[in-house]
């Protein structure tokens, strides 16, 4: 199988470990950065400006890919055109609890959308051709492994990861039980920023690796815990956990009423910890990402029902509103939103997104332009939501209060009944704040239920 991606799949394992696969992969030349090591790319390409034929062209003589696979198109932009692909395109979907409004509008370009089990009725109901359940997480083999040299397993319980408390919401209380331990004679550690060599020393360190989901999948961290050696340790309620390991001989689990006693049980008996933690690191050899990757050729052997039927200003839309979340600079990303609305010069949703992108790009200086925008947004589309919210943050930064009274009052009216298409479109604030993620929660709430009620209520002023 042919495979052409834009992520470089060394950081996770070797080529040579991907048997079956001839692999090329594509990105800009000063990308990717993966735990301070530089990963180069085969094809230097940037996707935010670049077009699919523009990539074509640039493979090597006698590379044609029967596979294009896209890794995390919330945060590396799409190709120009890239609808134009013959081959089967296949996208790679992760952290959409905190982007989805974002990528719902992805639909038109995959063949297939890979993503882990709490995922797949979500894009299914978004609309995505054919959604398939996929763990594209393992451990990463240059740094994950035992490291000898970094001394004595003396952090009885260990965690390393995220400790943003808006991301990682639920988690943030797990991480004071965990501090807590230390009450009860456990010596426990949290980190956070650790990366590479370091983050595998400090779990070559650990007899405990504890580990907890956003979204009931099996994370990155399922797999690095117990390639260095360490007890894997993480919640009963995972989806996809005993798929990989099975509970209480490779890996232990635990609810919401047992965690410190089970860290007490496995503490108490050294040799059953260190059976465990062995029978882990023995089985998570055998989900080295070599493997992981050949799966792929029996995944994707029966095809989907092909790309939906989209239009022109559908792709268009599409692709400008996800590259608002990708590194794309802002004058790229305005240029795809003007293009968007050089398609559909009256539909709400392009000029509200050119207005968020306009103030994303030229800050302060650009408010007059999009406050217009948004205006004109909310005059054609008597019941556009996403306008009238983002007129309403604009209002709350004047001293104008006659003002922010009637857009408040305006927003209220279009919250009382809205359909769908009221909804449709991202709204202040940009970034990873408590407020966007919530938003991104709602609409997943609101697209589970099959209906826009819970997206609207978190829409409320």
């Amino acid at each position: 199988m042919r495979i052409l991606t834009n992520l470089p799949l060394e950081c996770f394992d070797e080529r040579a470990a991907m048997r079956g696969v001839e692999l090329v992969t594509y990105g800009p030349r000063d990308r990717m950065l993966v735990d301070g090591v530089h990963f180069p790319f085969d094809v230097a390409f940037d996707p935010s400006v670049g077009t699919w034929d523009e990539l074509q062209a640039a493979l090597p003589p006698g590379f044609t890919p029967d596979l294009v696979l896209i890794w995390w198109p919330d945060q590396e932009p799409l190709p120009i055109g890239l609808e134009h692909c013959g081959a089967q395109v296949v996208g790679v979907m992760s952290d959409y609890n905190l982007t989805l409004p974002y990528v719902a509008g992805l639909w038109p370009f995959f063949d297939v959308l890979l993503c882990d089990r709490a995922g797949q009725e979500l894009f299914a109901r978004l609309g995505f051709a054919a959604v398939r359940y996929w763990c594209q997480y393992a451990h990463k083999r240059p740094f994950h492994r035992i490291h000898a040299d970094a001394g004595p397993r003396d952090i009885d319980v260990g965690f390393a990861g995220n400790l943003n408390p808006a991301v990682q919401r639920e988690r943030a209380p797990w991480l004071d039980r965990v501090r807590a331990l230390d009450r009860i004679g456990v010596r426990s550690e949290v980190r956070g920023g650790v990366h590479g060599d370091a983050y595998g020393r400090f779990l070559s360190r650990c007899r405990i690796g504890w580990n907890r989901s956003i979204r009931g999948e099996m994370n990155l961290r399922g797999f690095e815990v117990p390639a260095c050696g360490a007890l894997l340790l993480m919640e009963r309620a995972n989806l996809e956990v005993a798929d990989f390991f099975v509970p209480g001989e490779e890996c232990v689990l635990h609810g919401d009423d047992d965690f410190e006693a089970t860290v007490q049980e496995l503490l108490a008996d050294p040799a059953r910890c260190a059976r465990i933690a062995a029978a882990g690191h023995r089985r998570v050899q055998q989900h080295r990402f070599g493997n992981r990757i050949t799966q792929l050729a029996t995944l994707l052997a029966e095809p989907g029902p092909g790309r939906p039927a989209s239009s022109p200003a559908d792709r268009a839309l599409g692709r400008a509103t996800a590259l608002v979340r990708t590194w794309a600079d802002g004058s790229t990303i305005a240029a795809a939103a003007l293009t968007a609305h050089e398609l559909a010069p009256d539909d709400p949703r392009t000029l509200n997104l050119l207005a968020l992108v306009t103030l994303r790009w030229r800050g302060d200086a650009g408010l007059d332009a999009s406050f217009q925008l948004w205006l004109r947004a909310a005059t054609i589309a008597p019941g556009y939501v996403p306008a009238a919210a983002n007129l309403h943050v604009l209002a709350g930064a004047t001293t104008d209060r006659g003002l922010q009274s009637r857009i408040r009052n305006e927003l209220e009216r279009r919250l009382a009944t809205p359909t769908w298409a009221d909804v449709d479109g991202p709204v202040l604030p940009l970034g990873f704040s408590a407020t966007a993620i919530d938003r991104s929660l709602a609409l997943q709430t609101a697209v589970r239920a099959g209906s826009p009620a819970a997206l609207a209520t978190a829409l409320r002023p």
